[in-house]
């Protein structure tokens, strides 16, 4: 089953008391590494607040002083108007005394509001056009220390013998699924909310979508949907998307290089 990788907004919003969560020094992305040399400063956390409490609930990346580049699945309920209890933090590990940025608005891709649902495994339906799975968001003042990440230009990943690269995904999300998947209503997860990576590779077989998506191995989960897939510190891809609701299987990443991607950076960033 596909399944966008945000958390829901009401597990979002209630996720300590839908699942239990075991705090773990191990790393996600799935059984990633923990970046605790900010290795990847540019990489944030979205947080909405809810009942007087902080939640993360997706990742994104500075591409320009102001703006965070993510997932339009991340976004599409707030847009045009950000609200007042949205926020992003760069730190690795964010907590009570960490820097935090509101945000002014967002803007999320114009044919993402146009697409049907996805419906159970159908790729067709999940992936195909109009689904453009991208978004800004400009925060109310620039980050400052912090270089932006660069993005990809039009058909970057087109120049490369994708097999042979190696790439890195990025997020907040869950670490890793003990028991039961994101809607068992006893499920136990990893979740320690802190900033992790993991090396992963592209697969090329059977992949439906090479001109807007990537399919590349088990990484990521709940909560990374919106965090950069990284080539030699170049912006590639967004996270968006799993095959299993345990994120037990590949994923799927959102090409910004493709032409449509392009034109709405072009426009708006």
């Amino acid at each position: 089953m596909f399944s966008r990788l945000r958390w829901p907004t009401r597990l979002a919003g209630a996720a300590a008391c839908l699942v239990l969560v075991v705090a773990s020094p191990g790393g996600a992305v799935i059984r990633g590494t923990d970046d605790t040399t900010n290795r990847f400063p540019n990489v944030g956390v979205l947080q909405l607040e809810s009942e007087g409490e902080w939640f993360s609930f997706c990742t994104g990346t500075l591409v320009a002083p102001d703006v965070v580049l993510t997932a339009a699945h991340c976004t599409d309920f707030f847009e045009p108007d950000a609200p007042a209890d949205l926020r992003v933090s760069f730190d690795p590990t964010p907590d009570a005394s960490s820097t935090y940025y509101s945000v002014d608005h967002l803007v999320v891709h114009p044919d993402w509001f146009t697409a049907g649902p996805c419906l159970g495994n159908s790729k067709r339906l999940c992936l195909a056009p109009p689904a453009e799975d991208i978004a800004l968001v400009w925060l109310n003042e620039a980050v400052t220390g912090i270089a932006p990440a660069p993005v990809a230009d039009r058909g970057y990943l087109d120049t490369l013998e994708l097999k042979d690269e190696a790439f890195t995904v990025v997020g907040y999300g869950v670490d890793e699924f003990i028991t039961g998947s994101l809607f068992s209503p006893r499920a136990i997860i990893r979740f320690d909310d802190d900033r992790t990576y993991k090396e992963v590779s592209v697969i090329t077989e059977r992949d439906a979508f090479p001109d807007r998506f990537l399919k590349i191995t088990k990484s990521v989960c709940f909560g990374d949907s919106g965090g950069p897939l990284f080539h030699d510190g170049t912006v590639v891809g967004i996270n968006t998307w799993t095959f299993s609701l345990r994120c037990d299987g590949p994923n799927f990443s959102y090409r910004v290089d493709s032409a449509v991607a392009q034109a709405f950076l072009d426009r708006y960033l």
